[in-house]
């Protein structure tokens, strides 16, 4: 009965870690637990990065794959114990991803179907990330400013925005 109550015991401590483990966005971001990886987090480090997003999904219906490697980013550091406020990241999106960022309407008024990055993108304002899309690609795309979501902010251009970014410490990971 004794090994019985101690393996609960254990057993309830590790299912609450791995509940309270490597959530910033739930439903997003799925990340796996690395025991004694090579090169760990300073987690005292602040990390500072844009995303820079240009590709899409292959399907209307889906949401951007790009997208949820920005969760990915956010959940592996913070599952590693690097703390909320020391991760400073932004997304620009444009390019064939500029329809990512439209409101439902707007996407809906094009495509027929609500914008399957409405809630991703809800959830990642809501976990601090800063999002942009240019206006000129907007322009490109034939949409106005009133088309994009508002958990978007609209930037001068992608070549500025990335400068901007860069020469203010920002690291630009892209992945497309």
């Amino acid at each position: 009965m004794k090994t019985i109550v101690n393996l609960l015991f254990i057993l309830s401590i590790s299912v609450g870690f791995a509940q309270r483990s490597g959530i910033i966005i739930e439903d997003y971001g799925k990340v796996y637990r690395v025991e004694n990886p090579d090169i760990e987090f300073e987690k005292d480090k602040e990390y500072k990065v844009i995303f820079d997003i240009y590709t899409d999904s292959p399907s209307l219906k889906m949401d951007n794959p790009m997208l949820k490697k920005v969760v990915r980013y956010l959940q592996i550091h913070e599952q590693y114990g690097v703390p909320k406020k020391n991760m400073k990241v932004a997304v620009l999106l444009h390019g064939i991803a500029t329809k990512n960022i439209l409101t439902d309407k707007a996407y809906n008024k094009e495509f027929n179907i609500d914008n399957p990055n409405t809630e991703l993108l809800r959830a990642l304002r809501n976990a601090g990330v800063e999002l942009y899309v240019p206006e000129d690609s907007l322009a490109d795309g034939g949409y106005v400013s009133k088309d994009k979501s508002y958990n978007v902010q609209i930037a001068l251009s992608a070549l500025t925005e990335l400068a901007w970014y860069e020469t203010n410490g920002y690291k630009i990971v892209n992945f497309n």
